[in-house]
């Protein structure tokens, strides 16, 4: 984070290139929102999705092995992880 000071340094220094050339600002400010959109791989939906398979597959793996309440605990994570996931992205295309 940045303090007070050198916040301010910042806001003038992009005052100064508002003013100085405007098309130059323009082009930074469309960058910052295509770079927002476009991120980084998440890394916490491959972990939702590494949960999905791991406790999927260990439901399968129980419930072939004759302990079918472990497996009704996995298959209820399983479910309760893809909700999360499927909030997290509803929550992520709520974003600006």
């Amino acid at each position: 984070m940045l303090d007070d000071h050198e916040r301010e340094a910042l806001r003038e220094i992009q005052r100064r290139l508002r003013v100085d050339d405007p098309d130059f600002a323009k082009s930074f400010g469309t960058g910052t929102r295509r770079l927002r959109g476009a991120a980084a791989p998440d890394l916490s939906r491959r972990a939702y999705t590494a949960m999905l398979v791991v406790s999927s597959g260990f439901g399968v793996i129980l419930l072939l092995a004759g302990s079918p309440f472990l497996a009704l605990l996995f298959a209820a994570l399983t479910v309760w992880v893809w909700h999360a996931r499927a909030q997290r992205d509803e929550n992520d295309r709520e974003r600006p």
